[in-house]
């Protein structure tokens, strides 16, 4: 059994086929089936069941999947540790954010981190703040950045920056021609929201809660499940949306879309750095992490 093995079996069963793995590990479809076949004689067991309707992991398969993922990321956590000794010249990091800090947060630090730190790689996932949570949690990404929060005690959350929720409709709309509008009319405007997993839909919960607006009296016409989804549909005259200030810079530039601020509701969440208590940083980890609490310009 090598490393490049148990990379190949957890790329063919996350991806649930042979071909998409393949890919992804750069191999040809017919070597990643040889090494996996040499993997279950060697285990004595039958790992994958192929079927007409694709890959399905056997009891056995499910065992050696949760193992493999854990030796790969102690290996992963060796090479990284191994790197500072060379100072940093070759350390990569796997890095995980919600949608708002992935898309507009990251890469403005990678410039700078790119300066200070060149041989950093960032190897980033994204997905909504739960998602990301749950990467964490299950030790598969080793820093994050997300807008939402649990109250899961073995993970550890450090505020960096905070970001504001803005009320946007289309410069089509013919509320684009007001600057504001009151509690009574939010309530009969279409409104599109992101999903309930999203730090965004949390923080505006909890806003309009605090604001004594019920969010079950709002006309919400559509729920998408990322924010460049929300804007594109504000963009088409569908409706208005809450959505992150710092994401809709370029379009306010371009005229496309208009703020509108609302009586008596203020939006400002908080935006995290979460790590698992229990997991050692790793260089790279440490050395992002300094270069993500230095910065306040994201305010």
């Amino acid at each position: 059994m090598t490393i490049r093995q148990l990379e190949l079996f957890v790329a063919v069963a996350e991806t649930a086929s042979f071909s998409k793995g393949a890919e992804q590990m750069a191999l040809t479809q017919s070597t990643v089936s040889q090494h996996i076949a040499a993997l279950e004689k060697e285990m004595k067991a039958r790992l994958l069941d192929r079927t007409s309707r694709g890959i399905f992991l056997t009891a056995g398969g499910e065992v050696f999947l949760q193992y493999a993922r854990r030796v790969l990321s102690e290996c992963q956590l060796l090479q990284q540790a191994m790197s500072a000794f060379h100072g940093l010249e070759n350390a990569s990091l796997t890095l995980g954010a919600s949608n708002i800090p992935a898309n507009y947060l990251v890469p403005r630090l990678l410039p700078l981190l790119n300066e200070q730190y060149p041989g950093i790689k960032i190897n980033m996932q994204s997905g909504d703040s739960r998602d990301v949570l749950k990467l964490v949690t299950e030790g598969k990404v080793e820093l994050a950045i997300t807008g939402g929060r649990t109250d899961d005690e073995n993970l550890e959350y450090t505020p960096i920056v905070k970001d504001r929720l803005v009320l946007i409709c289309s410069a089509e709309s013919p509320c684009a021609q007001r600057s504001s509008i009151s509690r009574n009319e939010l309530l009969k405007q279409p409104l599109i929201f992101r999903e309930d997993g999203s730090g965004t839909y949390q923080a505006l919960v909890a806003a309009l809660n605090k604001a004594l607006i019920d969010p079950m009296a709002l006309n919400i016409v559509a729920r998408l499940g990322s924010n460049e989804a929300v804007r594109q549909a504000v963009l088409s005259g569908f409706g208005c949306a809450f959505v992150s200030d710092m994401s809709i810079s370029s379009h306010l530039k371009n005229g496309e879309i208009k703020k509108l601020a609302v009586e008596g509701l203020s939006i400002e969440r908080q935006l995290w750095q979460v790590r698992l208590k229990e997991r050692s940083a790793s260089p790279a980890a440490q050395a992002f992490s300094e270069l993500l609490l230095a910065q306040k310009a994201f305010a």
